[in-house]
């Protein structure tokens, strides 16, 4: 089911199945996000839970019990009850069942708010451990914004100067390896050249601000609490995404132990954990 709020200046369609945003357009009917073309990407904007990443064996140890676990986690094909929805608000809301529970051993509340507000869109995730024993997991946004005439006419614009070291990615595991992209960047143009074996990812940068810029138009991503900001796209594809994770792949000498994950929230029982991260879409 789709649902569309909006406050005038921007609107945002909403997909129950994995809460995904669908599409994001403005009163002139300009679309800022990827249409999940299926030749390049059938996803738009993903989101990513209880893991970010692929797991060794598409899998992970906890409490000496092998548990399988899907790429990304099963969220981002989960169907999602609408708790609230208003003009320009909406939250989504998925709990752990029993077969979710074969796969996860915790009970959680994972809502996802949307809040559209003076042409921006404010996302929140809001991760509940229903439990009393502590509870591991990742969360992260997987946006994919649409650049018509390819990336190559776009640019990442940070914050503040950056030291760019991207972390080597191959076969859905963190290698040993890293990749120096740039001293002192503020400016990073897009090549098709960065993608050829998996993403951009970037650890604990300086910046709470990310732009995609080019041809006209820019969107400024802001965000907080996330330990790594990823660029992504296919090869020849009309988009590029801008993920922000808290969870990562596994590395490639990893235990599989779940309390041993690098990049995972440990959550005692009957807590709460919010993370935030906004969108504003300009032209220049």
């Amino acid at each position: 089911m789709i649902t569309t709020i909006n406050d005038g200046k921007l609107f945002v369609d909403i997909n129950s199945k994995g809460a995904e945003l669908w599409r994001i357009y403005d009163r002139q009917g300009n679309d800022f996000l990827w249409n999940g073309d299926s030749k390049f990407w059938g996803r738009r904007a993903p989101t990513l839970f209880p893991i970010c990443g692929g797991m060794i064996g598409d899998g992970y140890i906890y409490e000496g019990k092998e548990y399988s676990m899907p790429k990304h986690g099963f969220c981002r094909d989960a169907e999602f009850e609408l708790e609230t929805a208003e003009s320009n608000r909406a939250v989504y809301l998925i709990r752990n069942n029993e077969e979710r529970f074969k796969l996860y051993p915790f009970r959680f509340e994972f809502r996802i708010e949307y809040i559209v507000f003076d042409g921006a869109l404010q996302v929140k995730y809001r991760v509940k451990n229903l439990g009393d024993k502590t509870m591991y997991f990742s969360v992260g946004s997987h946006e994919a914004y649409a650049c018509p005439e390819g990336i190559e006419s776009y640019k990442v614009e940070f914050e503040v100067p950056e030291r760019l070291e991207s972390l080597e990615i191959a076969d859905n595991l963190v290698q040993s390896g890293r990749t120096l992209i740039g001293e002192n960047v503020t400016e990073l143009p897009m090549s098709y050249d960065y993608f050829k074996v998996d993403a951009l990812c970037f650890q604990n940068i300086i910046s709470k601000r990310v732009s995609l810029v080019g041809n006209g138009r820019r969107i400024d991503v802001e965000f907080d609490g996330f330990e790594y900001v990823l660029l992504w796209t296919k090869q020849q594809a009309p988009f590029l995404c801008i993920e922000l994770n808290c969870g990562i792949d596994d590395y490639a000498d990893s235990n599989r132990v779940l309390q041993q994950k690098k990049g995972s929230v440990a959550l005692d029982g009957g807590k709460e954990h919010v993370l935030c991260h906004s969108m504003r879409f300009s032209k220049i």
